[in-house]
């Protein structure tokens, strides 16, 4: 099909652009556009609800986390490694938390924090890249491209109505969010995500950003490859330009901790409180790839957790939205039950996940894996299945129909109060 001139140069100019506005995940997208997720509904009574999942990367050791103090085999694997029954933060008469949660403990006191015990899947990986693709996934019997959060905003057409649906909070997307079809910006910061232009000349900024808006929003017959280019720059313009209005109207009273966790749940009240319709948003936590001398950085690492999720939650009470948020934690794997010989624990299996929120039905959900039953590896045997955790908060929190975004039947665990 010939193309007019006009035509042929405002694609060249688009196709240049990208090349400086683009990331280049964006044109290796625009290349598979062949597979896309059938449309899903939303409950409109969860429209204004918001999941946070938080991602505990390098394998936290799920047994010093929730621990099992009145297991005999506790101390017998960890003579050095385990925590004292009275340092334990005592939950029932048999398990309890990490001493440094005292302040997720204060938030599960008060009915507002599920823990699902044992969470795995069959035939566990012990990798972190591919257990972190697997958790990202959803998938573990296939190598799936796709994240499960990603094939939700793509099946709902969130991005049709709303530039930032979803935001991975950080320098690089988690995967957990990828699509070949919809592009979820990563904010590593708000001041960071904007079109940076010359200071020195007056007015840059606009003419270049009009010059961009009309490139970009010319009609045509364009390829898929285009497409994705066109509505991922205008999408990022569109969402730049709204998170730097967030940044100049929030403030807060609420003293978060000096750590990256809590840098990353402050951006997210942010935007939450800017009321931009955002209902996906990623975080993290590094650091617990704890193979040698596990308990200084271990503890260090989990008060980083408490701390930061309470000064959130009390963050989103002030701004008014303690109702409407969920948080999700969840980690590639757990650890080894047998400590090793340089007071670390090895790569393991079965993990504590915990739901935390003002709309959860607090407590302790499934059964503590065994200590003395378990795999041919020296692992804990799963007992709730990560998928259908996932199924709970896409059809409690997200509002939607968990089987086509996780590609099969799980049944949902419910932890939010109706």
């Amino acid at each position: 099909m010939a193309l007019s001139r006009r035509s042929l140069l405002s694609r060249g100019a688009l196709l240049v652009t990208s090349g400086f506005l683009a990331p280049a995940f964006i044109t290796r997208t625009a290349m598979a556009l062949d597979t896309r997720t059938a449309a899903t509904s939303v409950d409109p009574s969860k429209s204004n609800l918001i999941l946070v999942v938080l991602q505990l990367s390098g394998g936290n050791d799920g047994i010093n986390t929730l621990i099992p103090f009145a297991d005999p085999s506790y101390n017998q694997l960890r003579p050095s490694l385990g925590v004292a029954s009275g340092d334990v933060l005592h939950l029932t008469d048999s398990v309890g938390l990490n001493p440094n949660l005292a302040k997720l403990k204060a938030l599960y006191d008060q009915g507002k924090v599920a823990i699902v015990q044992g969470v795995g899947y069959p035939n566990p990986n012990r990798s972190h890249f591919r257990s972190m693709d697997i958790w990202h996934s959803a998938s573990p019997d296939t190598f799936e491209r796709s994240g499960w959060l990603g094939r939700y905003v793509s099946a709902c057409q969130c991005a049709q109505d709303n530039a930032l649906p979803a935001i991975s909070v950080g320098d690089q997307l988690n995967t957990l969010f990828w699509t070949d079809s919809t592009l979820v910006p990563a904010v590593a910061s708000i001041g960071a995500f904007s079109f940076l232009t010359d200071t020195r000349y007056k007015n840059d900024r606009a003419y270049q950003l009009q010059t961009l808006q009309n490139i970009y929003s010319q009609a045509g017959n364009w390829s898929d490859h285009e497409s994705l280019i066109r509505r991922g720059t205008l999408a990022a313009l569109q969402g730049s330009d709204e998170l730097q209005k967030v940044a100049a109207s929030y403030t807060t009273a609420v003293q978060y901790p000096n750590n990256g966790l809590a840098a990353q749940l402050k951006l997210v009240a942010q935007v939450i409180a800017g009321k931009l319709g955002t209902r996906l948003f990623s975080v993290s936590l590094g650091g617990f790839d704890t193979h040698a001398n596990q308990k200084p950085t271990q503890d260090r690492i989990l008060g980083q957790l408490g701390d930061s999720v309470d000064a959130f939650m009390q963050d989103l009470a002030n701004i008014g939205k303690q109702d409407n948020v969920v948080i999700m934690t969840f980690s590639e794997f757990g650890r080894r039950v047998k400590q090793n010989g340089s007071n670390g624990t090895d790569h393991g299996t079965a993990e504590p996940m915990f739901i935390i929120g003002n709309k959860v039905q607090g407590g302790l959900y499934g059964t503590y894996p065994s200590l003395e039953d378990l795999d041919s590896n020296g692992d804990l045997k799963f007992d709730a299945d990560f998928r259908s955790v996932y199924a709970g908060m896409l059809k409690d929190v997200v509002g939607t129909d968990p089987a086509p975004v996780l590609m099969g039947n799980f049944p949902p665990i419910d932890v939010l109060r109706a």
